[in-house]
């Protein structure tokens, strides 16, 4: 060979593997794939509630809960799993109920809020679900396999496919037993759709998972999963643009918090929750006896409220509300957007929820390889007929500030509006298959896994990841998702040094927040 084919022959395998590199690496499903949604992962907030902070006419409130047979009526079909009992476990403490939690009447899910997450989990069943059996899924005009469907006829919307998560809070517990209610509206009897699952499989109920979620699905527990979180977010909520737009509202909380005063109940000024607002106990008692405006998370909470019952004080607005909302948000995202304060406080629900779907594709990887040694040739129907073991839906219910902290830590745009009652974040697995692939196929040529993510049927880009046009990507490959989530980060004193450099205060570093 001479030196000239040697050089045309290093030349063409240098752009054969560009040319792969770029496949591999590329932004964007190829517009020739095929797409298909394998797992659907929906993070929650609970329905409509009545105020944490405790008010004086406590009775109305009471009259807004829904009654006994009700909460039986959408519990049935389902199962509580918690941790053992301290008793049980052998430690002598009792833990700590979160401020937000509530006591009494306050901070529950009223009927009106039980509703909307019925109304919710029938809106979930339609937008997860072909129940055509006749219809034509193959969509010439869509990349996407089933018109983007997660379950069909063939492998239908099941029980035995959902895994479900909660915080162990009585209103998000409620809410998600309602969500239930709306996907299966036979009520706990379940009817066996599926081939091959045994009469006694049918009619286990759904376990909800409420072990220690408390302390990872918010990003505000009680105690905070490190000891320096609380520090961090006090750093953060002083730099000075913060502290600049409060005290240009300051007039506002004063004024809401006196219109407001007549109504709050005993106890009222004991709350304290929030990121970046959360007090000590004598921190709360200076704070009441010098008068000062509530937090304003508690003003935001207590205002929302009144306004959907129509028991807003007169001096006070729509437009007020909206006001304390907005700043509410703005606080919100202003501290959690920081990768050192997200990662402290999401990383671990985060990380579970990337680990979920990396699971998911190891295991139907795991499935064609067995299929291979055994001889086995199963359409891609059969295929996942068969993993019905294997999670497809996760359903997690939680809080307004885990969809905020989910947001961040995610590093998606930020929404139009606050996250209403029985708003959903919805995360979707696709596989990208080979363009000339049917379900009649005797194998999956896959190409690669990206995730999607919307709220509320808003699609959210990610504005960690680009797409060829510089523009957030609307979709996101899976492995840049999990390199994302394990990147480390620092924060650095805002002051410079007398040389010019700057101190490292805080750092998030192989899974832990460090405090330099």
């Amino acid at each position: 060979m001479t030196a000239h084919s040697l050089a045309w022959l290093l030349l063409a395998s240098l752009c054969l593997f560009a040319a792969a590199a770029a496949s591999s690496f590329s932004k964007q499903p190829h517009p020739n794939s095929k797409l298909r949604v394998c797992q659907v992962l929906i993070v929650h907030r609970h329905g409509d509630r009545t105020p944490i902070t405790p008010l004086k006419n406590e009775d109305y409130w009471q009259s807004t809960l829904p009654e006994r047979h009700v909460l039986e009526g959408i519990a049935r079909g389902t199962t509580l799993i918690r941790p053992p009992t301290h008793s049980e476990s052998g430690s002598g403490s009792t833990p700590k109920h979160h401020a937000a939690r509530g006591r009494g009447p306050f901070g529950q899910l009223t009927m009106m809020g039980l509703l909307q997450m019925i109304r919710l989990g029938e809106r979930l069943r339609t937008e997860l679900s072909h129940h055509d059996d006749d219809h034509d899924h193959s969509n010439e005009d869509s990349q996407f396999v089933n018109q983007g469907k997660l379950f069909t006829p063939h492998q239908p919307l099941h029980p035995s496919r959902i895994k479900v998560m909660s915080t162990d809070f009585p209103r998000t517990i409620q809410s998600v037993q309602a969500v239930l209610t709306g996907l299966f509206p036979e009520n706990g009897n379940k009817k066996n759709e599926i081939q091959n699952i045994e009469d006694d499989e049918v009619q286990q109920p759904i376990t909800i998972d409420l072990q220690h979620t408390n302390s990872y699905f918010i990003p505000d527990p009680q105690p905070r999963q490190y000891m320096d979180q609380l520090e961090l977010e006090s750093h953060l909520s002083k730099r000075p643009h913060l502290i600049e737009r409060d005290e240009e509202l300051q007039h506002l909380a004063q004024r809401i918090s006196e219109a407001l005063d007549e109504h709050l109940g005993e106890g009222a000024h004991g709350v304290s929750f929030g990121i970046g607002e959360e007090k000590s106990d004598q921190a709360l008692q200076q704070h009441e006896q010098q008068r000062k405006p509530l937090a304003w998370a508690q003003l935001c909470e207590i205002l929302v409220c009144l306004q959907s019952h129509a028991l807003l004080p007169p001096s006070l607005s729509h437009e007020d509300v909206e006001a304390v909302s907005n700043h509410v948000a703005w606080r919100w995202f202003e501290n959690l957007r920081h990768p050192v304060l997200a990662k402290s406080s999401m990383w671990k629900f985060a990380s579970s929820i990337v680990d979920t779907m990396q699971r998911k594709v190891q295991h139907d990887a795991a499935l064609s390889t067995d299929e291979m040694k055994m001889g086995v040739v199963n359409t891609v129907q059969e295929r996942e007929s068969n993993s019905i073991e294997d999670p497809w839906l996760c359903i997690y219910s939680a809080h307004d500030s885990t969809l905020i902290g989910m947001l961040c830590v995610f590093q998606l745009e930020q929404p139009a509006a606050w996250p209403e009652y029985g708003s959903a974040l919805k995360i979707e697995l696709i596989r990208e298959e080979e363009g000339q692939q049917s379900d009649a196929d005797n194998s999956i040529a896959v190409r690669q896994h990206w995730v999607r993510f919307s709220l509320n049927g808003q699609l959210l880009r990610s504005t960690w990841c680009l797409d060829d046009n510089n523009e957030p990507s609307s979709m996101v490959a899976l492995n840049e998702l999990a390199e994302m989530i394990h990147a480390e980060h620092v924060l650095f004193e805002d002051d410079d040094k007398d040389d010019g450099s700057t101190a490292l205060r805080y750092s998030w570093k192989a899974g832990q927040l460090q405090k330099h």
